[in-house]
């Protein structure tokens, strides 16, 4: 089974159902359907089925992707990926992996 990694600070948000996305910068391969684990520093916390996956480009991301993320901006949601990845280009392609938690 395939995990997805998110840091502790999301864990919360996830369980609650306000994060329902995740942006992940390059082309990141799910099946719909798929399950997966959820796992934070490497320690499994749940599992999620695989909904949709959509690839865009920094510059195409919305507010509406930031809020399914569990940001209030995107604004915001920038900073993390800053954050996470160092630097990003408007031209550089992420992958916004939808999930529902079971």
């Amino acid at each position: 089974m395939k995990a997805i990694n998110f840091d502790a600070k999301f864990v919360e948000q996830i369980k609650e159902g306000k994060k329902k996305t995740t942006v992940r910068k390059g082309i990141k391969i799910y099946e719909r359907g798929e399950i997966v684990a959820l796992t934070s520093n490497g320690e499994f916390f749940g599992r999620a089925r695989i909904i949709k996956v959509l690839v865009k480009r920094i510059s195409e991301l919305t507010e509406g992707d930031a809020k399914l993320d569990g940001f209030s901006s995107k604004e915001e949601l920038m900073k993390e990926l800053k954050r996470i990845y160092g630097e990003i280009k408007d031209k550089d392609l992420v992958s916004i992996i939808h999930f529902e938690v079971l």
